[in-house]
């Protein structure tokens, strides 16, 4: 059978996401293209992780942080043929653009957000890798984590890198606007019952993989290693915005809390919920949502760190209801 050309049906996307692969259009997602002879260095200085040392067509993940230590975004970089491709979180381009320019002052840097002239795919799935390797061949698709390959799909040229992983694994295609409907029917095409996602989804899948969300997870009340971005921090590079206090918070183990995957029963309970364990709040729910055809809820928030232990129960508030709930394990 052939699947749909559009999404529609969440519920049959999430068992195709955990039973095959699903593509989804990332419209959310911010795309900015930094060049200058001073682009690696500036962003090495401004994020906590190794920029400076990367190869062509290598990549991190990386956070821009304050100077206080506290959240603005989490991004995955890609060194490409003398520019960075930057992708940000859904709605962060224009913040992360204005804090890049905020810290430029002498350097050779110019920042050009491209939402309106490239456009992102994603490649989601338990077979995502699968897929990936039969379409774009297997070298491509074993790249390291955020590596990234310039690929062509029947005439249509993208950037293709490895992603953080949702039901399994993960790829993000980025193609310039003109191009993206050919890749999408090449895709579709060359890869026979692969099925399009929409947003809840992909919403579903993100919560299962406790990846945190710009706005929600990823706020100013917050700092890296509560969040869980271990993998965008570099314990052995120089200066760095805010690298005083991340660094202290590591050395002398300050962090108190940290993000949580749990499971919630009764309902799906808005974003700013209160998390309480024997009466006593011990946190915040930041975001929740039920898994697609199936009576699961599934949310992510902070609790204090002793409280982020697998199985221990604990309950929602919200606005006077209470909805039992269960700690699934530290996200990510």
């Amino acid at each position: 059978m052939t699947a749909p050309e559009t999404p529609g049906d969440p519920a049959a996307e999430y068992r195709a996401a955990r039973a095959d692969a699903v593509l989804a259009d990332r419209p959310d997602l911010g795309r900015l293209e930094i060049t200058g002879k001073d682009a690696a260095d500036l962003l090495h200085r401004l994020t906590p992780n190794d920029v400076r040392g990367l190869g062509p067509w290598e990549g991190p993940a990386a956070a821009f942080v304050t100077n206080k230590g506290r959240l603005v975004d989490l991004v995955t970089l890609h060194r490409l043929d003398g520019r960075m491709l930057c992708i940000t979180g859904p709605g962060r381009s224009a913040e992360v653009a204005a804090y890049i320019d905020r810290y430029t002052f002498g350097e050779d840097v110019r920042v050009r957000d491209l939402g309106a002239t490239h456009g992102t795919l994603g490649l989601f799935g338990v077979r995502a890798a699968e897929r990936a390797a039969a379409l774009f061949g297997p070298e491509a698709a074993g790249r390291p984590l955020h590596h990234a390959v310039a690929i062509t799909l029947r005439g249509a040229e993208a950037i293709l890198a490895r992603t953080f992983p949702l039901g399994g694994g993960g790829y993000h295609l980025t193609a310039e606007a003109g191009t993206l409907p050919d890749l999408r029917r090449a895709i579709l095409e060359g890869a026979p019952g692969l099925r399009l996602a929409g947003p809840q989804c992909l919403e579903a899948l993100r919560l299962e993989a406790g990846l945190p969300l710009a706005g929600r997870e990823l706020t100013g009340e917050y700092n890296p290693w509560e969040a869980r971005l271990n993998d965008a921090i570099s314990l052995n590079k120089g200066c760095y915005v805010g690298q005083e206090v991340i660094a202290r918070l590591n050395t002398y183990r300050k962090v108190s809390r940290c993000l949580v995957r749990l499971r919630v029963r009764g309902g799906v309970p808005a974003p700013g919920a209160r998390i309480e364990a024997g009466g006593l709040p011990i946190g915040t729910l930041t975001s929740a949502a039920s898994i697609p055809g199936e009576e699961r809820v599934v949310a992510l928030g902070y609790v204090r760190d002793e409280d982020a232990v697998e199985g221990g129960e604990v309950e929602v508030i919200e606005d006077g209801r209470r909805f039992a709930a269960a700690v699934l394990g530290p996200a990510r």
